[in-house]
Order: C-alpha cells, then structure tokens, then sequence
C-alpha cells in the first residue's frame, strides 16, 4: 500500500530523530528552524533554547562570516559536503564536525532555507592522536632496542618494514621494493635459500617461528638478525600472511668468518 506524504513525513522525521549526527534546519533568514536530539547532544542547546536563534551563533566568532557565505552559496544553487570545520557547544566549547549543507524547497520547489548535517569528530580526532602518540613510542622504543617490525602479504606478496628495520637493513624506503624478494635479497647468500624455507613452512603449517641469519647492508656491514613471527589469519582461518619483529642481535653474538658472496 502507497504511503501518504503525512506518513513519508513521520518517517522521515522518526529517521532525523534516530539519527547519530546532528540534523538541523534554518531559514532564509540565517535562523534555526529544526533541531533533532543528536544537535542537542552534540551542541548542548535544548531545542526551545536555540530554535529561532541565528545558526551563526553555533560557530566560534572567527568563522561566523565565512559559514555565513557558505549557507548564502547554498541559498542560491551551491551544495557544501563533508567539510571539516569547527562548530562550538553552548558555553563556548570548539567542536571538530563534518559538515554538510543543502537548500530545502517548499512544495512549490521555491527554497525555504537550508539542511545541515554535523558529524561531531572528537572521537576520531582523539583516536588520531592516540595512534600517532603510539606510533611515535613505539618507533622510539624500536630504535633503542634495535628492533624492527615487519609484515608478509602473501596474497599480494607486499613486505611493509617500519622505521627501525629500514635502519638494521641500511635500505632507504624509497630504494626498498616491498616485495619478498626484497626482504631475501637482503640475507647472506648462504643464508638465504634457508630464510626463504623457514618463512614458507609457517605459511604451510600456520606455526610461528624463530630464526637467526647474516644480512649484508648496502655499504658491506654485516649484521646478525633475529627474526620472530607468526601466522597472520583470515577470518576464514586460513593463512594469509606473516607478521613479527626482527632486531639486530650482532653485538651479543660471535660472527663466524664467511666467504664473500
């Protein structure tokens, strides 16, 4: 059965009620009209506190003529999406939000004012910093122990080294082909055939592994390297990969006299 436009409307309106983001609405005036409990939530206004009030005001004083011209542009044909600006709470709070703007038409197709969406990014800004933070300790961590991650996809056969292992190897990331080969290349000659079956038979058997070899740097330093890793799995349960840490162990251990390769 069709619905009717009364039905659409409580639908439509259960949706902006339901929504995460703030939803809401203004006329051709630059004032709020609509206000859902996401926009009240996120920008801290009840709506009989804001409804009627400029939309301007739920930016910080800096960007009010700028958000101004924008909600003009959309006035007169512009469309504004995702961008990422910076609203402010009630009580003058900064707030990171995506923001999208259309205009909105009357029956008549005549545009009545506009409809905004605000994705509050706080979390993801936070999430963010904490990754970088973790990234930039854990990089200080590998230089100070010498230890390198590493990672084996064996589907696309791609080989990611970070930070540290570039150090251990001597190889620029620019000069590193991010292969398997690449990653063998790097050991002793003698040494190499034995890398490459250790590697495969974890991908076979799904066992982690540890092992020890002889790489040559670019300059010709050698250097003892400890290799650890274990299966990486997909949700199938099938091996797809390796993944584990390598450090540079040659001050502690005694190098045997090799033949040049």
């Amino acid at each position: 059965m069709e619905t009717t436009a009364t039905e659409r409307l409580a639908i439509l309106e259960a949706f902006a009620e339901s929504a995460s983001d703030a939803l809401l609405g203004d006329d051709l005036d630059g004032r709020v009209t609509t206000w859902n409990r996401s926009a009240e939530r996120i920008f801290g206004y009840p709506e009989g506190e804001i409804v009627g009030q400029p939309t301007r005001q739920l930016f910080p004083a800096h960007l009010q003529d700028e958000l101004t011209q924008l909600y003009a542009g959309v006035l007169v044909g512009d469309q504004v999406d995702h961008l990422e600006t910076e609203a402010q709470r009630k009580g003058g709070m900064p707030i990171p939000v995506s923001l999208s703007i259309r205009a909105f038409p009357d029956a008549s197709g005549r545009t009545v004012g506009t409809v905004s969406i605000a994705q509050d990014l706080t979390e993801r800004r936070l999430a963010q910093a904490s990754l970088a933070e973790v990234e930039a300790r854990l990089r200080g961590g590998e230089a100070q122990a010498h230890v390198g991650r590493w990672l084996w996809d064996v589907g696309t056969d791609a080989v990611q080294w970070s930070d540290e292992l570039h150090r251990i190897h001597g190889v620029d990331p620019l000069d590193f082909s991010g292969t398997l080969e690449g990653h063998l290349s790097c050991a002793h000659p003698l040494d190499r055939d034995r890398l490459r079956d250790v590697m495969a038979a974890a991908i076979v058997s799904g066992h982690p592994f540890e092992h020890e070899y002889h790489i040559i740097r670019p300059d010709g330093g050698e250097r003892w390297i400890y290799l650890r890793a274990e299966p990486a799995m997909s949700s199938a349960g099938a091996v797809i990969g390796l993944r584990g840490i390598a450090q540079d162990i040659t001050d502690g251990r005694f190098t045997p006299d090799r033949p040049s390769p």
